[in-house]
């Protein structure tokens, strides 16, 4: 299923500002609607790289709420501020029911350069969900392809929304990121075991309708574009990478005595080598979700029965795919019989600054709330040969 893509249509229409794009010097005359810039002054921001962010922004759509309304119009205002720091996001839980926060956040990412967006469509009238999938990508270069894949069942709290996996091909320079987008099953755990259980093994069906996705996608793709490209899977899995003894329940995963992490990174290996960035720079996993002991810590926005559970349910991937499998030959043979599969090494590919990793907390003082919401966003960068550096002036 396509979903929307485009060009932010707010964005042609800054008649007043020049297009930001890669090159040097880019100035803006009107910065009226830039937070908390002062007058006269000049903020220079230095990047030779393309920086990528996924963050689970928990605004849902109303009417669910709890502590006055989850301050969601004032985290996302406050969050704008940052835009301009990323070239790409992965935004979750980003609703469109009932509200206009999605659309904000396309408006405003155009006045920064994020003028590229991709969104599933909103389920008509007469569907089974309630609310969309709360997926979006911005992007300040071109999304040449998306499509949405929506997952075939979601349960308990996560039944009314139209869950999935969003794809996009990004053009840079000469190649592409191929990034997939993704909200897997939410774990209840003040229900019983027994729902418990059922949302286990639900995310567990949604890791093989993702892989396979990705799959399906990767064998539609010419080859050479794969192998100078890189490959992006990114979003709150929900799946936690410790043995948390707060969260852990009795259920075993059916046919698999093994944790829903170490099976997620078995299951990753029909597509090649899979890497958990976070694993390879750190060696270990920080946590994304319920950290509450710090007293600059989230103690708004996370339910009770969630607070100080320690998770780490954000991830960001890397897919490098072996094309020497039997079933990647099968799946290129079905489209082209004569294709070659001699791998070749080329230093002009997309490549993945393993470094540069890092957990983005958007803590925030003199507020009401602590944090832009109960998730932190982990974000990577990615180095493009030809990247001109973005010097980006604002200046009125």
């Amino acid at each position: 299923m396509k979903g929307e893509i485009g060009e932010s249509s707010d964005y042609k229409e800054l008649s007043e500002e020049k297009k930001l794009s890669n090159s040097l010097n880019v100035e803006i005359k009107n910065i009226n609607n830039i937070n908390k810039i002062q007058q006269n002054s000049v903020k220079v921001i230095l990047r030779n790289s393309i920086r990528l962010l996924t963050y689970n922004f928990f605004c849902r759509p109303p009417p669910i709420n709890s502590n006055d309304g989850d301050y969601k119009d004032a985290r996302l205002n406050d969050f704008l501020e940052q835009l301009q720091n990323f070239d790409i996001i992965c935004f979750q839980e980003l609703f469109t029911t009932l509200n206009d926060r999605k659309h904000k956040m396309i408006r405003e990412g155009a006045k920064v350069g994020l003028r590229f967006y991709a969104s599933p469509r909103v389920p008509s009238f007469f569907s089974k969900y309630l609310t969309d999938s709360g997926l979006l990508i911005l992007s300040r270069y071109p999304i040449l392809e998306n499509e949405f894949y929506e997952y075939f069942i979601n349960v308990s709290g996560d039944a009314p929304s139209n869950k999935g996996v969003l794809y996009a091909k990004i053009k840079i320079n000469d190649n592409f990121l191929f990034l997939f987008n993704t909200h897997l099953q939410s774990t209840y755990y003040d229900e019983s075991q027994k729902k418990i259980d059922c949302t286990i093994q639900v995310r567990t069906t949604q890791t093989e309708e993702l892989i396979n996705f990705v799959f399906n996608k990767l064998i539609a793709l010419p080859k050479e574009e794969i192998n100078n490209g890189c490959i992006i899977i990114a979003g709150d899995f929900n799946i936690d990478a410790h043995d948390n003894k707060f969260a852990k329940t009795k259920y075993k995963i059916p046919n698999y005595n093994i944790s829903e992490y170490n099976l997620l990174k078995l299951k990753f290996q029909k597509l090649g080598t899979a890497i958990d960035l976070m694993e390879k720079k750190y060696n270990e996993h920080l946590y994304t979700y319920g950290d509450n002991e710090k007293e600059e810590y989230d103690h708004t926005l996370t339910s009770k029965i969630e607070r100080n559970m320690k998770q780490t349910l954000d991830y960001i991937w890397e897919i490098i795919p072996n094309f020497n499998n039997e079933i990647y030959k099968e799946g290129y043979n079905m489209i082209n019989d004569s294709y070659s599969f001699e791998d070749k090494n080329n230093d002009n590919k997309i490549k993945v600054l393993y470094d540069s990793f890092k957990v983005q907390e958007f803590l925030v003082k003199n507020r009401p709330y602590q944090q832009l919401s109960d998730h932190f966003g982990v974000s990577v960068d990615l180095y493009s040969p030809q990247n001109i550096s973005q010097t980006l002036k604002f200046k009125k």
